[in-house]
């Protein structure tokens, strides 16, 4: 749920961007912010997976999930974990949290960097 809401993030800010981009520079400087910032995920997300699998696994950690229905479904819903039958899970939080370290460092840069260009 976490990849899925900061891609959701990702999509609803590429329309501002492209809208506000538009307005102020025209079409060719819209379309050129909209590919600025597709390549800087592409190129962020790899470089963010490549910094968190030094620290946490890739193939996940087994952890024991507890009974209960309701917290082993905010378990599910957060993407950190697989649930499986007998009573145990592997925690997965790799792609999540390298999605949320990349958003937090684009959502410095881009805060700079179209206060800069609104400026002109």
């Amino acid at each position: 749920m976490i990849p899925v809401i900061i891609f959701f993030g990702h999509t609803v800010f590429l329309a501002w961007a492209f809208a506000k981009s538009f307005q102020n520079d025209g079409l060719v400087q819209a379309f050129l912010n909209v590919f600025f910032i597709i390549i800087l995920f592409t190129v962020g997300w790899t470089l963010s997976d490549l910094v968190v699998g030094l620290f946490i696994s890739a193939s996940g950690y087994e952890i024991a999930i507890p009974a209960n229905k309701a917290a082993q479904f905010f378990l599910k819903i957060t993407g950190f974990v697989r649930i499986y039958g007998n009573g145990f899970g592997k925690l997965i939080p790799k792609d999540s949290i390298s999605l949320v370290v990349l958003t937090i460092i684009e959502y410095f840069f881009y805060r700079f960097y179209f206060r800069q260009t609104s400026l002109k």
